[in-house]
């Protein structure tokens, strides 16, 4: 049976929804031992090492990043908010339930939202603030602030969709004059450079009986990015969107059969919330 781009497209997504789910199990098993800034660096080179024979061949007009001017600073700001989301994602893992963690992180497309008209001007319909509304209804519904079981580290995963989100920003700004596989391959060497000082401030030699986790942490990151690239390639935003909740359920079962987690009905509802809201901003995005 010959598969249909879009039906290539939602197995592309399953498997990087997969590798993403991994890879949050690897950062939660290692943050015992190993600091989250060090896990990013760790992460960074093994993600930079994979993809070295892509760094070769453009290491000519990476070098060209470097120099003062304002495309090379555009590529400087968009690694240090990712390093900062990224950075900011891993200090959540370690702390809060998982499947708390993961609920309030797909936040990230409505925050992407927001910052498009702060940053870039750009016109948000009612359809668009509707979807943002829910949203964030959503993120109360987690929340609950007052409540007792109120983690204020649940703050750091807002950091860290914001993160994310300018680096998105900045991404879209660079491609439309710059190659895809530039852009990639200059993230992994910013994120390398911005983690190297304050992992040395704070080295952990990782135990020889961490290694297998350090790389599952940089693999999965790796094919987890590559999965989603080639998902949008053949299938819209609207159709791909609704196929990440699945990390939801993925991570909550890997939490509960590692860390014996379980999520709390408030997590549950207000994640399933914040889902109708990102749906609803995907299928606008996606024209439909």
């Amino acid at each position: 049976m010959k598969l249909t781009p879009v039906m290539r497209g939602l197995l592309w997504m399953m498997a990087g929804t997969a590798s993403f789910s991994a890879m949050i199990i690897a950062v939660r098993y290692l943050s015992d031992t190993i600091p989250p800034f060090e896990q990013v660096f760790l992460r960074s080179v093994i993600s930079l090492a994979i993809g070295l024979p892509m760094v070769i061949r453009v290491w000519r007009q990476t070098a060209y990043t470097f120099r003062p001017n304002a495309l090379g600073g555009l590529y400087a700001v968009r690694g240090l908010a990712t390093f900062i989301g990224l950075s900011a994602w891993f200090f959540a893992i370690a702390v809060l339930p998982l499947a708390e963690a993961v609920a309030l992180h797909f936040t990230l497309p409505i925050i992407g939202l927001i910052l498009s008209v702060v940053i870039l001007g750009e016109h948000i319909t009612r359809p668009r603030w509707l979807a943002v509304i829910i949203g964030f209804t959503g993120v109360l519904i987690i929340l609950r602030p007052g409540a007792e079981a109120f983690n204020i580290m649940a703050l750091v995963v807002f950091l860290s969709a914001a993160g994310y989100a300018s680096g998105d920003i900045c991404t879209k700004l660079l491609s439309r004059t710059e190659p895809a596989r530039l852009i990639v391959v200059n993230l992994n060497i910013y994120l390398v450079l911005f983690s190297a000082i304050p992992s040395v401030m704070d080295w952990h030699t990782p135990a020889v009986s961490d290694i297998p986790m350090i790389l599952m942490m940089g693999v999965t990151a790796w094919t987890a990015h590559m999965c989603l690239a080639q998902a949008m390639k053949r299938a819209d935003a609207s159709v791909i969107i609704p196929i990440e909740f699945i990390r939801l359920p993925l991570t909550a079962l890997a939490a509960y059969i590692f860390f014996a987690e379980i999520p709390g009905v408030w997590t549950m509802v207000g994640a399933a919330v914040i889902f109708i809201g990102t749906w609803q901003l995907a299928k606008k995005e996606g024209g439909h």
